[in-house]
């Protein structure tokens, strides 16, 4: 292969720089960033701030790169390599950080996205990191995503942190000081029964829940986390789907790494052991379902109301072990080609296809005119065994005896879900990434959509088409729960979506929109091989 084809080559995978102490166990640092992006085909480039001498148990030494050197290491990556993301971990002295911030804003617009690991001790016990106030403040003011733990929030907002209602005050102290978004990492907050991370920003606040896991001193998953989130954002994931899978990605890696099986000759059988390690695996995408965390959205006010008292009792998260009863299922779970529609004229002229599901979404009209549209859908279904859903309004569903009711992601902060459950009427939420899927999989809807695979021209989407391979993972994603591909899905991309493993596909435009509805509808079932 030519230099020029190497480089050619090179070019496909995105980029991310990586600034930080190299640890000379290669267990954190700048080492674990690169073996982590390399896990998830980003390149990774870097730049030393600082060389420590060290092993899994103990820091000997350590020498700090001067900021003419780092400027050099900067320059020479600049003129070589363009950045997609940038991951900063520990930073020696104000010097170093002061360069640094003044280096990101020089960067053209758009900057690269920018986290960054406020790292101030090692494992072994080793201090890194040496940055006064004012220098914090300019870091915060610089970088996209800050992801302390609870020490280092405490350390960066001069706040104790030792319950969950002052670890989102500090939070929140950082957002006012001038962060653009916080991940507070919940492995230290040993007051909690699960391990709860906190992402804050201006607009919104989430929580990822995952059972605690003894896995031992495995070193280097703050530099994990941060790098799988870069890496996930150069992949083109939003923000919240992105710390959704490398919360994941870290807790397969625990996982991953502290399973071992020992043979037993004598018996010929294999048993599960743990044991302590010091280096995490290699595991590409996070595909394990058990390693995705509980994803809670909290109500989305304004930042200026929100209060926190320090001295409060912490709330009660919620388990991710909690049992909850799921809604009912589906009478079919094949369900084949399923037309969304938005009048009752539609339903009839579709019911001689023998469609297993049909939805009913009617956005215009009088309370009384919605009313009386789906109490003749359900009249239409009724004797049929076409499983009718209604899109959004819940409680005429129930007052009207429908067989189910589909709600978007705004309608399930709103809508009576234990009344709906408790009615016994079946469920279908849509979602549009990883972070929703986890949202909602904890509710065990009948059904989860997910969305919007492909353009579309039917309604304003809050997300980016989301493609075939995306899909794919979304299907492994929710196990036993069925599943509905929609969004700008026609006849010649069917078939490719049929080969998920979808147990449905909804359909639009490319049912009402045509001149033969029904030879569509027959057309579309038979390239999906639903015919």
């Amino acid at each position: 292969m030519t230099d020029n084809a190497l480089q050619q080559t090179a070019v496909k995978q995105p980029v991310v720089w990586c600034i930080g102490g190299i640890d000379s166990s290669g267990g954190a640092g700048i080492t674990r960033d690169a073996i982590t992006l390399a896990d998830l085909k980003v390149h990774a480039c870097v730049i030393t701030t600082q060389a420590t001498v060290q092993s899994n148990t103990v820091m000997l030494s350590k020498e700090s790169m001067t900021a003419s050197a780092l400027n050099q290491q900067w320059q020479v990556l600049s003129e070589s390599t363009q950045a997609s993301a940038i991951k900063i971990g520990a930073i020696a002295n104000d010097e170093q950080a002061l360069l640094l911030c003044a280096r990101i804003q020089s960067l053209a617009m758009p900057r690269p996205f920018v986290v960054w690991d406020p790292v101030l001790r090692t494992s072994s016990g080793g201090k890194l990191s040496e940055l006064s106030e004012p220098v914090v403040d300019a870091l915060l003011n610089t970088v996209d995503l800050v992801t302390p733990n609870t020490q280092e929030l405490s350390w960066l907002t001069n706040m104790p942190v030792k319950t969950d209602d002052s670890l989102r005050a500090a939070a929140y102290q950082l957002i006012e000081n001038g962060a653009h978004a916080v991940y507070v990492k919940g492995g230290h907050a040993s007051w909690q029964t699960q391990a709860c991370d906190t992402f804050v920003s201006p607009t919104q606040t989430i929580q990822f829940i995952q059972p605690r896991k003894n896995t031992g001193k495995l070193r280097g998953t703050g530099c994990m986390l941060a790098s799988a989130i870069a890496a996930f954002v150069v992949h083109d994931y939003c923000i919240e789907d992105a710390l959704t899978l490398a919360n994941a990605y870290v807790s397969q890696v625990r996982s991953d790494s502290c399973l071992s099986s020992v043979h037993t000759p004598a018996t010929n059988t294999y048993e599960a052991r743990t044991y302590t390690p010091a280096f995490g695996r290699c595991i590409g995408f996070p595909r394990n379902p058990a390693s995705f965390p509980l994803v809670k959205f909290s109500p989305r006010e304004p930042l200026a109301t929100q209060t926190f008292s320090l001295d409060a009792e912490k709330a009660p998260l919620p388990q991710s072990n909690t049992v909850i009863s799921p809604f009912k299922p589906l009478t079919q779970t094949h369900l084949g080609l399923y037309p969304v529609v938005d009048s009752v004229e539609w339903i009839e002229r579709l019911l001689p296809t023998g469609t297993n599901i049909i939805q009913l979404r009617v956005k215009q009209g009088t309370q009384e005119d919605i009313r009386q549209q789906i109490k003749e859908a359900i009249a239409l279904t009724k004797h049929t065994h076409c499983q009718l859903f209604i899109n959004d309004y819940w409680e005429l569903a129930i007052e009207l005896g429908a067989f189910g009711v589909h709600l978007g992601q705004e309608d399930i902060d709103t809508a009576d879900l234990h009344t709906i459950r408790k009615a016994g009427i079946r469920l279908g939420i849509s979602t549009h990434g990883f972070a929703e899927i986890q949202r909602v999989r904890q509710l065990k809807p009948s059904y989860i959509a997910l969305g919007h695979i492909f353009p579309t021209n039917t309604k304003e989407m809050p997300s980016k088409p989301q493609g075939i391979e995306r899909l794919s993972k979304y299907v492994e994603l929710c196990e036993d729960i069925p599943t509905v591909a929609i969004g700008g899905i026609n006849l010649a991309r069917i078939a490719d979506v049929a080969k998920t493993g979808v147990s449905g596909i909804a359909v639009v435009s490319a049912i009402t929109q045509v001149d033969d509805p029904l030879h569509a509808f027959y057309a579309l079932s038979k390239e999906a091989g639903f015919a």
